[in-house]
């Protein structure tokens, strides 16, 4: 936490940062939204982190992220396998859930209204190879800003270094800086429809036409 600023200072512009990007985001057409979310997903794909995957966290996308079904599909089709997460809300706990599908008849809305699997099998975080994470915001140095409720946060800090995180968000829902707290946790690198940046070039996440160090 920036020693300059207290907690209440820290929520207000977190809060702040949410407000600017709801506003942001609602101006967004479906065609862009379409068209943006296809060439972010194009960068996850073709990423190293992608391809030595065999299992693959994702999210079930609202309207006002990213949607990453297209690089489910292509898991799928090379035969990796596909977690969601599934969050318990009375536990304040996410956990990965595994999925074959995304028909209706297996899917449900979680304790937080989004699409979840009504059963399937959990997976343990240390044999995931890569999450892919959503966030209303992201900073160049792998920050991100949640909606609030801390799930990914707590949920990410379980991982090793040998699990890649890759955040994905539209190109506008970069700032110049997230104000972070201690239990805020950075993701490896960050994917957009314009750009991917990647805290660690050790790691050798992206593929070389995307990669950018901060």
């Amino acid at each position: 936490m920036d020693a300059s600023h207290t907690p209440h200072d820290i929520t207000d512009r977190k809060n702040a940062i949410r407000s600017d990007m709801r506003t942001r985001l609602a101006t967004l057409t479906a065609d862009q939204r379409a068209e943006w979310s296809t060439a972010a997903c194009a960068r996850l794909i073709r990423s190293f982190a992608f391809a030595r995957a065999s299992r693959v966290m994702l999210y079930m996308p609202m309207r006002s992220e990213v949607d990453v079904i297209s690089v489910a599909l292509e898991a799928f089709r090379l035969g990796k396998s596909v977690c969601v997460p599934r969050v318990d809300g009375s536990r304040k706990t996410m956990n990965a859930v595994e999925i074959t599908s995304f028909d209706d008849e297996s899917m449900d809305s979680d304790s937080l209204g989004v699409r979840a699997p009504k059963v399937g099998q959990e997976i343990p975080h240390e044999e995931i190879d890569l999450v892919i994470v959503p966030g209303v915001a992201f900073d160049m140095h792998g920050f991100r800003l949640g909606r609030g409720g801390g799930y990914y946060d707590r949920y990410l800090a379980r991982f090793s270094r040998n699990t890649a995180t890759i955040g994905v968000c539209f190109d506008v829902q970069f700032v110049e800086e997230i104000p972070t707290e201690p239990t805020d946790i950075a993701v490896h690198a960050v994917v957009s429809d314009r750009r991917a940046v990647q805290r660690d070039p050790s790691l050798a996440l992206l593929a070389v036409q995307d990669r950018n160090h901060i």
